[in-house]
Parts: C-alpha cells; structure tokens; sequence
C-alpha cells in the first residue's frame, strides 16, 4: 500500500472514530453540510473574524471561540511526530511511545497501524501554527516524507494530539 494511501486512510478512520467518540464542540451552519466551516462569526474583524475563516474540521474537535496558542501546543505536536516518524521501531514499542501523547481514541486506532508503513523517518524542522481556535490548535509539522498538519486539542491541563494528516495542498500530491 502506498504510504500516503495509508496515511490518508489512518487519517480518515481518526475523523470517524473520533466524531463517533461524540467529542464534536462546533456546530454546522444551518443549511450547511456538517464539519465544513466553523459557525459564522460575530464580528466582521479581529480574532472572532479569524475563526470564521478557519480550514474544515476533519476531525470534529474543533470549538468555536478564538484563542492565542499556547508554545506548549508546538512542542506536543512536534514531540508526537518525533515518535511517530519511527518506522523501524516494532509495533509495541512505537505504539507505547504514542499512546501518551494523544488523545484516547486516536491512540486506539493507532494500535491498528503498523509503523512499517509511516512514511516519515524524521521531523525536518519548526512546527509553525496553522490555526488556533479555543481548545485546539492546528500546527504544521515539517518531516521528510512532507508536511504534517497536527490538530492539538486541550485535555484537562494537558495538550495532546486529536489527529494528524498531511497538510492541506499535500494530500493529493504524489
């Protein structure tokens, strides 16, 4: 299976599991398919206008107030793909290494993968925010298969990842 096959595949089972989870805090626009845009916003500028520009919510964590990202977001995304990218390690190990730093669904359905296929080795750079919304942030992850595109949600004190897939203009190259 092609590794980005199988990325995209991880990533779309992440999105039903965790919207079957019933994690979902953002509503639809009336009228409007579900997950496509954040509820309209308030304002016409400032941060309340941001959240209304934000990308789709694949995963269905997203929220609906604008927030400043915590550097604590950075670092759980960064150190989860630091873990992640190691394909050599075998299954047990890789998963017991993840399993810490996401979210609990999400790390029940990475026990289903096997880290042979995780195409990234390595992580290549500085993560960079993406978007932050209250709760979640979305932080692009550089790694030598491409881009990563973090989602980062708020569980009690702590920053943990929601999902991971390629960033956005990158799923369907290659």
């Amino acid at each position: 299976m092609d590794q980005r096959i199988a990325l995209r595949a991880v990533t779309m089972a992440a999105a039903g599991l965790v919207a079957a989870c019933g994690t979902t805090t953002a509503t639809p626009p009336q009228g409007g398919p579900p997950s496509q845009t954040p509820p309209a916003a308030t304002s016409s500028s400032g941060p309340a206008a941001q959240a209304s520009r934000l990308p789709a919510d694949p995963d269905g964590v997203g929220s609906t107030a604008t927030a400043r990202p915590e550097p604590a977001t950075l670092d759980a995304a960064t150190r989860f793909v630091r873990a992640w990218a190691r394909p050599h390690l075998p299954a047990e190990r890789w998963l017991a290494d993840l399993q810490p730093l996401a979210v609990a669904g999400y790390a029940d359905l990475l026990a289903t993968v096997d880290p042979a296929n995780v195409p990234a080795r390595r992580v290549t750079g500085a993560g960079r925010v993406a978007t932050a919304i209250d709760g979640r942030v979305d932080v692009d992850v550089p790694t030598d298969a491409g881009p990563l595109r973090v989602a980062v949600v708020r569980e009690g004190t702590r920053w943990l990842v929601a999902t991971i897939a390629p960033e956005p203009g990158e799923a369907g190259r290659g």
